[in-house]
Formats: C-alpha cells, structure tokens, sequence
C-alpha cells in the first residue's frame, strides 16, 4: 500500500510539472500540447450557448479573446455554429463562404437631390456616415436604459466591405458609382420631376 501511494504522488507530480493532459488514452501526450483528447469514435463537444449578438456577450459574463462555444439559436446577425470570440465580438469559424457571409442595409441617412451640379453630381461617404451613426457616442442616439453608448463596439475597416446599391428611384438618380472605400457618386437627371419621396437602397457585405 505504501508504494502504491507513493507512486500516486509521483505521477501526479509529474503530469503537474509537465503541465500537460491527455484524455482517452494512458500514453504521453504530444510534447507540443498543454491539452490534448485522443479517441478513433468520438467527438470534441464545445460549451452549447445561446448568443444574442456578436457584440454582446451573454450568455457569458465578458468577451473573453480565445473563447470557443457552439451557438445553438439563430437570429438576425447570428447563425448556428461554431464562435469564437476575439476580446470584442463573437466571430463564426464557418469554412464555407456561403455560410460565412455577413451583410446588412446601409442606416437611414438624407441623400441630397435638390440643388445638384447636372454636370458634376454629388458624392457622399457611405462608410462614414455608416460609422458616424453606428459608432459614435452620444448626439440624437436613443437607446434603452443601460445600452451602450455607441451601438456597436467594434465595425470593419472601409475595405473590408463590399458596397451594393440594390434598388433606386430610376426616374431620379443616374450615374451611379462607388469606390472601395464606399464613396458613392450619382447623379440626378435633369428631367426629374420634383417629389416628395424617393428611394436608393444600400447594402454592405462583409469581405470574406
């Protein structure tokens, strides 16, 4: 009994020293993993977490760089799958590109249509006014009592978007162009007939 107990505390001491663990099978681990889980029929199982938004980090109590968990509910900027998250954000590790893509409508901003050089247009900055709404603390922003101030911690660079105009009033806008940086260029046609409503939609899609 006395050895036994005495090689116990041996190979404790051991696998401590070493810091390493292996699960399913009595050998050494790999020599360059702090964990390592061997089996020929089973899997690796991830905490099972509902998200409710890649900024947000409930169900857990902070953004932890590094975390991994499954995400078991989908919403409207979160899909089924595997997250892990970067210190700000959950990011989705999804290998298909289909599955991958992000994209959402540019925010509600005043598209001037009035008053527009026929020969030069108007150009306005997309991605800034994007930014300035979505990320910029205080002015007209409402939110609940609690929220953040700015409505989103964390938003792509300028190139990392791709910028889409998906419909426009055709009887009022022309030329329309827009940079990789999201400055977009148009026109307003001279045989415009002055109203009070028009339309242009814009999409963002994240790069992959």
């Amino acid at each position: 009994m006395k050895k036994f107990f005495l090689f116990l505390i041996v190979s404790i001491f051991v696998v401590n020293a070493k810091a390493q663990v292996l699960i399913g099978d009595t050998t050494e681990p790999e020599w360059a993993s702090i964990l390592e889980l061997r089996s020929d029929t089973l899997g690796f199982l991830p905490p099972r977490v509902k998200l409710l938004g890649p900024g947000r980090a409930n169900p857990l109590n902070r953004h932890l760089a590094g975390n991994i968990v499954f995400n078991t509910t989908a919403t409207d900027s979160l899909r089924v799958g595997l997250y892990f998250n970067d210190g700000t954000r959950w990011i989705p590790l999804f290998t298909s590109k289909t599955v991958q893509e992000n994209w959402f409508y540019m925010p509600s901003i005043p598209i001037q249509v009035a008053n527009v050089d026929l020969a030069v247009g108007k150009t306005v900055d997309l991605y800034y006014e994007y930014k300035k709404q979505l990320n910029t603390a205080g002015g007209l922003l409402k939110s609940n009592p609690g929220a953040p101030a700015k409505a989103l911690k964390k938003i792509p660079e300028a190139l990392e978007l791709d910028y889409y105009v998906t419909g426009y009033d055709e009887s009022v806008f022309d030329a329309i162009t827009i940079t990789n940086d999201g400055k977009m260029t148009y026109k307003i046609k001279p045989s415009a007939i002055s109203s009070d409503s028009t339309y242009l939609n814009i999409v963002f899609v994240e790069k992959q």
